[in-house]
């Protein structure tokens, strides 16, 4: 694990609820309006991550993260709080929609939500990303500057976060427990590690 970073990784702030009380170690991805031409890339393999509320929508939301949703409060105008660290595991694009049906439950999207991801831009792939989620015993707030806006996924933050204190969210045996079945509902039909 890196000493400190200044990347971020845009995420719902319930997905990060998700990660940072274990209900997932699986984020799915495909990218954001304003990303490059090819969409998402897995650019960095430890970072932290970005809750944001933007396109946050309850319809979009597993239904056994809903729990989570209700329990958010919004940060205080203008901050946004770090309080997770990632470390990606696994990469896998997946390029069948079956594949989306058997990780059901396994990540914080409800069936729709993957499903229109997938076929997203006419481009029928989305990226899984096994990631072991590490939490800050308190978060580190930062000002929300116009430089962290616009629909992207990855994000330089204005000066690098220590990642001294993390804990992991999961006990080892939990994690390998959880990415195993991850892996194990992947298969490798329509799957290709990336």
């Amino acid at each position: 694990m890196r000493a400190s970073s200044a990347v971020a990784l845009k995420e719902w702030a319930v997905a990060e609820q998700a990660l940072a009380t274990g209900h997932t170690a699986l984020l799915i991805r495909k990218g954001g309006i304003h990303e490059q031409q090819g969409g998402f890339g897995v650019e960095h393999r430890e970072f932290w991550i970005f809750p944001t509320g933007w396109h946050q929508n309850p319809a979009d939301l597993a239904g056994h993260l809903h729990p989570l949703l209700d329990a958010l409060a919004p940060p205080p105008r203008g901050t946004v709080p770090f309080r997770l660290y990632a470390v990606v595991d696994d990469v896998f694009r997946v390029e069948h929609p079956d594949v989306l049906d058997r990780l059901d439950g396994m990540h914080p999207l409800a069936p729709p939500a993957a499903h229109a991801r997938f076929a997203y831009r006419g481009r029928p792939f989305v990226h899984a990303l096994v990631v072991r989620a590490y939490r800050l015993p308190q978060p580190v707030v930062l000002p929300d500057t116009l430089h962290y806006e616009g629909c992207v996924s990855w994000v330089q933050l204005d000066s690098p976060i220590p990642t001294a204190g993390v804990t992991p969210v999961l006990s080892d045996e939990d994690f390998t427990t959880l990415r195993g079945e991850i892996i194990r509902r992947l298969g490798t039909e329509g799957v290709v590690r990336v």
